[in-house]
Formats: C-alpha cells, structure tokens, sequence
C-alpha cells in the first residue's frame, strides 16, 4: 500500500469514527447544546445570516440536524445550499425536515466532500473547533480552494477568553473526544488561522458572556 493509500484509509477511518460518535449525538445534540449554553448558542448562528442574502450558492459544513436551513429558506429562497455533514443520523434528521426545498443537496462526509468550486457564501457553524492547528490549516484551504471572489464566509465557534472558558472548554473536549473521537483536544486559534489565510473580517459579535464569537468574512483580498 503506498503512503497516500495510508493517508486515504486513515482519514476514512477517522471520519468513520466520527460519524458514529455524532450518530449517537444526533437525537439529543441540539437540546443538550441549548442546556447547556443557553439560546446563546442559536442567536450566534442566526446574527449574520443576513449578510448571505445576496449569495446564489451556499456551502454548509458540519451543518448537524439542519435547524439553520428554515430561516434560510424561508428568507432567501433563491440561494442553493449543498448541506454537508459526517453523521449519517444527522443528515437524515435535516431531509426529514427540509427535502421538500428542491435547491438543498444534502451531502454526507467532510470538507473533502465539498462537491463544487463555486460558492459565493458559506457556513461553518462549531465547525472549525474539531481540528488541530495543522489540520485546521488544511481544511481552510480546502474550503478556500472552493469559493468564488468575492464571497462571504459567516463562522460561528467557541473563543477563550477566561478562566470559565478554559473550564468549559476542557470538559467539552473530554467529553467529545470519549463520545466522537475528534482530532482536536484544545481550542485551536481559528479567528487567527483565518486571518493567516486572507479573510478579511468584517464583523463580529460575541454571545454567552463572550464564549461564542459570530464572524463575517469576506474575501475580496485573499492571498
């Protein structure tokens, strides 16, 4: 077997991995989510939603159930969304709910998944908190590669910014490496990865006592 057949078969496996941890998630992640953040989490996603309005085509990494999808649709009818999420459960979650809105695609698997080059907006809702600093580096590229100029990225995550926070955010690791195997183990720096990359931010706003930061990006001058 040669190194890239390797790489291939463990990034499988890994996926593999993941997929089944979230699966198990899937019928209580988003109720747990809200108890335990509070509707914090739910406001952060919906703040820049808006600033899509204009997109023709979205890309939604990591998408879970498919809640985001309503007002979306509802809005701004005319953009296409390709929904990409590793959980089978929470695919099937988001169809039951929303396959009667012909322009989604529901898509199973990861940014290697991504199926087009030609979004002008794009989702990362908690996504970007599952990698490491390497990794991370990979999959911004990977999404990067994937999008027209200009576009609009709206990035929803965790930030530390406290003893709380550090807290928090060490037993959410825990208990997500027990439960779906993630690569990460730490907060990665994402706001920063993103800056390296060429984003430009353009806005931001904090929610649940400054644990959760809305980002909106734009990439008119990326490198």
């Amino acid at each position: 077997m040669t190194p890239f057949s390797c790489y291939r078969l463990s990034t499988y496996l890994m996926s593999n991995r993941i997929a089944k941890g979230f699966d198990l998630l899937a019928p209580v992640y988003d109720p747990l989510a809200r108890w335990i953040i509070g509707k914090d989490i739910v406001n952060a996603q919906f703040c820049f939603l808006d600033q899509l309005r204009n997109c023709n085509r979205i890309l939604i990494l990591g998408g879970g159930s498919g809640w985001i999808l309503e007002p979306l649709c509802a809005h701004f009818p005319h953009i296409e969304i390709d929904y990409v999420d590793v959980s089978p459960h929470m695919i099937k979650a988001a169809k039951e709910k929303f396959s009667h809105y012909k322009s989604i695609r529901f898509i199973e698997g990861t940014e290697k998944d991504i199926p087009e080059k030609n979004y002008d907006g794009v989702i990362t809702n908690f996504y970007l908190d599952m990698f490491g600093a390497k990794s991370l580096n990979e999959v911004i590229s990977q999404i990067k590669n994937s999008l027209l100029h200009p576009a609009t990225w709206v990035a929803t995550d965790f930030v530390n910014e406290g003893r709380i926070h550090s807290f928090k955010l060490w037993c959410m690791y825990r208990f997500f490496g027990v439960i779906t195997q993630i690569e990460a183990t730490r907060l990665p720096d994402w706001e920063f990865q993103l800056s390296q990359a060429g984003f430009e931010l353009v806005d931001s706003r904090k929610y649940a006592n400054g644990f959760i930061t809305s980002n909106c990006y734009i990439t008119q001058h990326l490198r």
